[in-house]
């Protein structure tokens, strides 16, 4: 029968899980921080859109053009 070294198994397990969770804690952190450039840039974005001048619709323009012609 084969001898099962408990100890060492439950050291090896435990540092995986180890591993396991700094990996998992520095994945959450560059995530946090990807949301965060993404949030960042959605405003510079909102802000930019606010700044540019308005345009018209092409509808205007064909019903201007039509009246001219008139």
């Amino acid at each position: 029968m084969v001898e099962i070294d408990i100890s060492s198994d439950l050291e090896a397990v435990t540092e995986q899980i180890q591993k396991g969770v700094e990996e998992l804690q520095e994945l959450d952190g560059k995530r946090h921080q990807l949301a965060q450039q993404i949030q960042n840039l959605n405003g510079i974005a909102m802000y930019l859109r606010g700044k540019e001048p308005p345009q018209e619709s092409e509808d205007t323009e064909v019903l201007e053009g039509t009246n001219k012609e008139s």
